[in-house]
């Protein structure tokens, strides 16, 4: 994945701002195609809008003097150190023109050579997500690839210049192969975009394609003020707006299929859901998510099964909503598992379907980058959300593409079909939420491999990972937090596959409630009935519904990240023993901590050195284990931290910081 070779600076690299290649003719693939970093022509420059108070938008028009092109090259500003930048290409000949390589954003970062240290991703395969570690970037050129399709890597990266200080965040909205280049010689530059091995996309006479952004920013104070401005863009130039009456809602995640569930095979069904409805409600849950794929007949068959749902899921709907809970279901519509030759689709449109990922040979997956295929795929779609009545719509694409996935011939190139895959995709999405403007949208799509900011504008919840183990979804969140806001993210806490890759119970609910996320609540984590609830194992419940709800939601939506520990300005995943998150408010009123034992060989306690608090004011601080409160000036909790004791059981400690008025 990632490689080193001393080498000089690629041609255009050092001064260009962007680079394109394209072929005219069909060649071989190996022929990359003419380079465009000279031969342009200033056209125009001016701000396109002002874009509803949300940000400002300009552009720049080139028109290019050997080949029939004009680019307007677009960057989107909000306020905050990280700029958004796109390119609108066109092709304005009589002929088809094959786009080989695009990087929408490259140039110079630094103007001196300098040591810099480098934060990426360093596993691609399932299930490690997240998984960031520092690097070194060496003299001469550092390539860092991803071709192996979608898979578990997000495209970004974290600078830190070691000589200057400042760092730069850099990330790409686009979830299969891409490339990033950063050369060090006399100055220190970078490209960022997507890649093929056949043309990324053919522009028809005509035709105007929009390019994959890169956002970029930088911050010259810490490590944390770079994560905090990142977290702050995406939550005012990425994310969808959110229906506050619906959003950051205390869900519950039932798939049939998983060890720990409480109803499994013919249990799971409508007389016993019904009465786990109660549970939910006295645990304080508020969203029911019927997981799948087991409740339906089968894929392409997205129907309730009728055995255990004689009567459709009209009458759980109705139940869940007399219990104040949403509801909704998952589902593939994108093809995936199972066996689709069953299907009506397969009989009639075999050749919609793509060639099977060598590695996952009982899957198929439908190609959006064709229009019929897609239309079919949306009308599947508004089929299950229409006829379920559904509050939330929980989408799955199981089973990742691999490789250089698909191609087809277009006007004599053979295209790779990813980009039109994903306009497709992301335009379907599109539609579906105007179209249905109160439903919860949540990708749970290969169990976070399309965990970058291209599928989190079109999605409001974003499940990070099937991997609910002890410590693994620790060390996975704390890098996930670096590159997205926690609130949009949700984790089936309580859903590893026994007991024993679990911490406590106590530990558990922490996880759920105190660590920025929407929480998200495995159904194994509750009892049958109302009736087997354990009076303490309620009480605890209740007691973190009402800290979330109370003292955590509202603080959602502008949240600051504090990184202590495993991932860190010098630490990633594997660093250390122990996980620690801070949030706080901006207002510095409140915040709170959650510190997790990740290694028995830990010490006995966690020195916890709060950041970000108000050093004149002084706090009222909770130790939640014990429920001690002691009264201390914000100077004193930042320079002297606190020792925080934290035992094998529970293993984790929740403290409290509250500004006394």
């Amino acid at each position: 994945m990632t490689e080193h070779a001393e080498a000089g600076s690629p041609p255009g690299l050092d001064c260009a701002a962007f680079e394109l290649r394209i072929k005219d003719k069909p060649s071989a693939p190996e022929t990359p195609g003419a380079l465009l970093s000279t031969g342009w022509k200033w056209e125009s420059a001016g701000e396109v809008s002002k874009g509803g108070g949300r940000g400002r938008h300009f552009a720049v028009a080139l028109s290019h003097s050997a080949y029939p092109i004009t680019l307007k090259l677009h960057t989107w500003l909000d306020g905050t150190p990280v700029l958004a930048r796109w390119l609108e290409i066109k092709n304005t000949g009589a002929l088809p023109l094959a786009l080989t390589a695009c990087y929408p954003w490259a140039g110079r970062l630094w103007d001196k050579d300098a040591e810099v240290a480098w934060l990426h991703s360093t596993k691609w395969q399932v299930p490690w997500e997240g998984w960031l570690g520092w690097d070194r970037l060496r003299p001469g050129t550092n390539l860092y690839k991803n071709d192996h399709g979608l898979v578990w890597d997000d495209p970004l990266f974290v600078l830190r210049n070691e000589s200057s200080g400042g760092y730069f965040f850099g990330q790409l909205a686009w979830p299969v192969n891409f490339e990033m280049v950063f050369q060090r010689q006399k100055a220190v530059t970078f490209k960022f975009g997507p890649i093929a091995v056949d043309p990324l996309r053919v522009l028809a006479p005509g035709e105007t394609v929009t390019s994959p952004t890169v956002h970029l920013g930088y911050a010259k104070q810490d490590f944390d003020a770079a994560v905090q401005a990142m977290h702050t863009h995406i939550r005012r130039s990425v994310i969808p707006r959110r229906d506050q009456q619906r959003a950051y809602r205390v869900q519950c995640l039932f798939p049939e299929d998983q060890p720990l569930t409480v109803y499994r095979g013919d249990d799971c069904n409508e007389a016993n859901l019904k009465q786990f409805f109660a549970v939910c409600a006295a645990a304080g849950v508020e969203l029911f998510i019927l997981d799948g794929p087991t409740w339906a007949e089968g894929y392409g068959r997205w129907r309730p099964k009728p055995k255990p749902f004689p009567h459709g899921l009209g009458p759980l709907l109705a139940a869940a909503h007399q219990h104040g809970l949403l509801f909704g279901v998952y589902a593939e519509v994108e093809g995936g598992r199972g066996h689709w030759e069953a299907t009506r689709a397969w009989a009639e449109h075999n050749d919609w379907f793509l060639a099977r990922n060598p590695d996952y040979p009982w899957r198929n997956f439908i190609n959006l980058a064709r229009p019929d295929a897609a239309a079919y795929a949306e009308a599947e779609l508004d089929g299950i959300i229409e006829s379920l009545k559904l509050d939330i719509y929980r989408h799955d694409q199981n089973g990742c593409f691999g490789g250089e996935g698909s191609v087809t011939p277009r006007d004599g190139f053979n295209e790779n079909d990813y980009w039109r895959y994903y306009q497709a995709w992301h335009a379907i999405l599109d539609r579906t939420r105007a179209k249905y403007p109160r439903l919860i949208l949540q990708q749970a799509s290969g169990s976070g491999a399309r965990l970058e900011l291209g599928t989190l504008a079109h999605w409001d919840e974003n499940y990070t990972s099937d991997r609910a183990s002890y410590p693994h979804v620790y060390q996975m969140l704390s890098g996930l937090t670096v590159y997205l806001p926690p609130e949009v993210l949700v984790t089936p806490n309580g859903m590893a596959g026994n007991c024993k890759d679990q911490p406590d119970y106590l530990t558990m609910l922490r996880s759920v409630y105190t660590l920025g996320e929407t929480p998200m609540i495995f159904n194994g984590m509750l009892p049958r009935t109302v009736a087997a609830f354990k009076p303490q194992e309620l009480q605890l419940l209740q007691r973190y519904n009402r800290l979330y709800k109370n003292f955590i939601r509202p603080l959602l939506p502008t949240l600051k990240v504090w990184h202590h520990a495993p991932v860190h300005a010098t630490g990633g995943v594997e660093t250390g023993g122990w996980f620690a998150l801070q949030f706080s408010s901006p207002d510095k009123t409140k915040a709170w901590a959650t510190i997790i034992r990740l290694a028995n060989e830990a010490p006995g306690a966690y020195r916890f050195q709060p950041k970000g608090l108000e050093p004149k004011k002084t706090y009222r601080v909770t130790f939640d284990n014990t429920g001690r409160t002691e009264r201390t000036p914000g100077a004193s909790l930042m320079r002297d931290g606190l020792a925080v004791p934290v035992p094998s059981d529970p293993k984790s400690e929740l403290v409290l910081f509250e500004l006394e008025r």
